[in-house]
């Protein structure tokens, strides 16, 4: 029997950079509220150890409401190694810092999964794993990239344990003593086939690209590189600049421009520069080709590749397959969404179109992190872009929703001085 809960305000959905930002926001001006999900939960369990961030690690701050506990921050206070730029931020401390920042700033996370979302007598009803209903006059879904991996139709139908997708990974220990291929071009291809082959395990790399692409090596630039590409958390250059800083604007563009933008090829595939060492020279590449066939013979997967100049083809076995084939927005694909709130969402091809308040068009539907994307631009896409939806809607939703606790208040940090 389902448990009824009380009625709330906001629920929170997902316990990633987003959510978790957010939420500080919401505790910081006393609004009523509950927050779902596993704290950095993707980022722990499906994404491999030993990956570094592409970010700046000056980037890869989640937000709260005084900037205090920042990544560099969390990291001078444990005298952890750190430098804004020039070296990189990997998975596992960033994973730490997050969850630090969750026991401070949020700290009633509920690590229990939403499965269904549908109208409700007070706005929405939300069903959880655990069997309580909670009914909330709004809803914010913040649940990252994880529910939209994109898989190439043809391997859909075959076993998980012969294909699967790079975001299982978390742990490699199913595929040790395989032959493994990965396909794909991006940082978590690359990051994927360096952690496998470190580990003795046979691993060849297919990529469509007739190259892999890796980040410059970060160093200190010029005054003329600054001011003709300017640095912004999401790269470099004026446009990208304006993308990062002023999203409210960004959504004003024609919907052809932001969603132009959403998908530059600025942000196409491309790996850490600290990755380069360790797959260059180290792991069989395959570049420069497509799949034209997949099938499984004798308990192996077999594929079949194309040259994309067409001179070539040939046939490449293996005893598992990972497709490090990236995401693609799809508000369908969020299982716990009701058919009647799917069908009233109005859409920007399959992501939600959101008003200036991140906002669908199902009034109190709220929509943060990348499923934003296609109306507020590409910073939706990195963690640098959390401080914005967690600000605004904090704000917002204080001008709309009765504050009925008193403001949090939160203790200072206390930072080490380094010598």
């Amino acid at each position: 029997m389902a448990r009824l809960g009380n009625s709330i305000d906001v629920a929170v959905i997902g316990a990633g950079p987003y959510g978790l930002s957010l939420t500080a926001h919401l505790r910081a001006r006393g609004i009523e509220h509950r927050i779902f999900g596993e704290p950095m939960g993707p980022w722990k369990n499906n994404m491999p150890p030993g990956m570094l961030l592409k970010s700046y690690p000056w980037a890869s701050s989640l937000s709260d409401p005084k900037s205090e506990l920042t990544a560099r921050n969390f990291c001078t206070e444990r005298a952890l190694p750190y430098h804004d730029e020039l070296m990189p931020l990997p998975l596992s401390r960033f994973v730490e810092y997050g969850e630090a920042f969750q026991a401070r700033y949020a700290p009633n996370v509920e690590r229990k999964t939403l499965i269904a979302l549908e109208p409700g007598p007070a706005g929405f009803r939300a069903s959880f794993s655990d069997g309580e209903t909670v009914n909330a006059r709004r809803v914010v879904v913040a649940v990252g990239l994880y529910p939209f991996k994109r898989l190439p139709r043809e391997v859909e139908h075959l076993p998980a344990d012969l294909c699967s997708h790079s975001s299982e990974y978390g742990s490699i220990g199913t595929l040790l003593g395989k032959n493994v291929v990965v396909v794909g071009a991006g940082s978590s291809a690359t990051d994927l086939a360096a952690l496998l082959h470190e580990q003795g395990i046979p691993v060849s790399l297919v990529t469509r690209t007739p190259h892999l692409n890796f980040a410059c090596r970060p160093r200190p630039r010029t005054v003329f590189e600054r001011v003709t590409a300017p640095m912004s958390g999401i790269g470099n250059g004026w446009t990208m600049a304006a993308c990062a800083r002023y999203p409210q604007l960004i959504r004003l563009l024609r919907e052809d421009q932001r969603v132009r933008l959403a998908n530059s090829p600025v942000h196409g595939p491309m790996s850490s520069a600290f990755m380069r060492d360790r797959v260059i020279g180290k792991i069989p590449l395959l570049s420069d080709r497509s799949l034209t066939g997949i099938e499984i013979r004798n308990g192996r997967v077999v594929l079949d590749l194309t040259a994309n100049d067409g001179t070539s083809q040939q046939s490449l076995r293996a005893d598992h397959v990972v497709f490090a084939t990236g995401y693609e927005i799809d508000i369908t694909r969020l299982g716990f969404l009701d058919e009647r709130l799917t069908n009233r969402i109005r859409r920007i091809e399959r992501a939600p179109l959101l008003s200036a308040h991140y906002e669908s068009s199902v009034p109190g539907l709220h929509f943060i992190g990348p499923v934003a994307a296609n109306s507020f631009g590409p910073v939706c896409r990195f963690v640098y872009g959390a401080s914005h939806p967690a600000r605004h809607l904090a704000r917002y939703l204080s001008s709309v929703v009765p504050r009925i606790r008193p403001t949090t208040k939160l203790h200072p940090v206390e930072s080490t001085v380094l010598s």
